[in-house]
């Protein structure tokens, strides 16, 4: 049995069902969690204000907003472009 694949599906082996590419269950997990306080009709594209403006009036919790008020100041095109800028799913978080 190759100890990078499980044989029965063909799915990478460490990385759970349903997990994209790339990502651990931990990860949808965060970026799922980011998305519940960011996200919205028409929520993007957003800065980093508008994006912790959103967060605060839904009562985010702080782990949330720390983690909003980290980014650089710029627009986001979507959830994905916020993970990705937090280091969700990457190897390394951008400063």
């Amino acid at each position: 049995m190759d100890q990078g694949h499980d044989d029965r599906d063909g799915r990478a082996a460490g990385r759970e069902p349903g997990s994209p590419e790339g990502m651990s269950a931990q990860d949808v997990d965060r970026r799922s969690d980011l998305a519940r306080w960011i996200s919205g009709v028409h929520a993007f594209p957003a800065d980093r204000g508008t994006l912790l403006e959103r967060a605060q009036s839904q009562s985010a919790p702080e782990g949330v907003l720390s983690a909003l008020r980290s980014l650089p100041d710029r627009t986001f095109d979507n959830v994905e472009d916020v993970a990705h800028e937090l280091g969700i799913g990457g190897n390394e978080q951008h400063d």
